[in-house]
């Protein structure tokens, strides 16, 4: 069940999260973080956080529907993070989008409700439209995979580093 708790208790849950230091670590990342996924120019930093320990990377995209692109980072032939754009009908909410990412489980939504937040998943809603698709709107969402890997401020970071790129890009004309 998705709680629903006020900006105050995100904060806290971002402080509980960077002090316990559980997000990917450089020690034993034997590959190159991408300066990107599928397209979407971010900081490197941004994406490392999140990322396990291993040896091969490959970022892989995947569109499992018009609506829904999906980039996928594999670490060591193991999914270990994803994010995914995809339009829903206007009117559906970020619970509503929530409900079908196992990772933002327990995750607190924003005053603003426009996202939702754990230390492995969010969801946000993007503040663009498409003349493709009128009448929809798009939300982003990130998960992580990998064992070991909880990191609630980088969780963030990200999510809004990537919302943001995604609405400058050709997906919100």
């Amino acid at each position: 069940m998705i709680n629903r708790r006020i900006t105050a208790s995100a904060v806290a849950l971002t402080a509980v999260g960077v002090l316990a230091g559980c997000s990917g670590s450089d020690e034993g990342k034997k590959y190159d973080v991408p300066k990107s996924l599928c397209g979407i120019s971010l900081d490197s930093g941004l994406i490392d956080e999140l990322l396990p320990s291993g040896s091969k990377i490959d970022v892989q995209e995947k569109n499992p529907g018009p609506s829904r692109k999906r980039c996928q980072v594999i670490i060591d032939g193991e999914s270990a993070f994803e994010v995914s754009q995809e339009w829903w009908p206007e009117g559906d909410t970020v619970v509503d989008v929530a409900q079908g990412v196992p990772e933002v489980e327990s995750a607190v939504l924003t005053d603003d409700s426009d996202s939702l937040l754990t230390g492995t998943g969010a969801v946000q809603q993007a503040r663009c439209t498409s003349s493709e698709r009128p009448d929809h709107v798009l939300f982003i969402t990130a998960q992580v995979h990998a064992d070991g890997v909880d990191d609630s401020a980088a969780m963030q970071e990200l999510i809004t580093a990537y919302t943001r790129a995604v609405e400058g890009s050709a997906t919100c004309r």
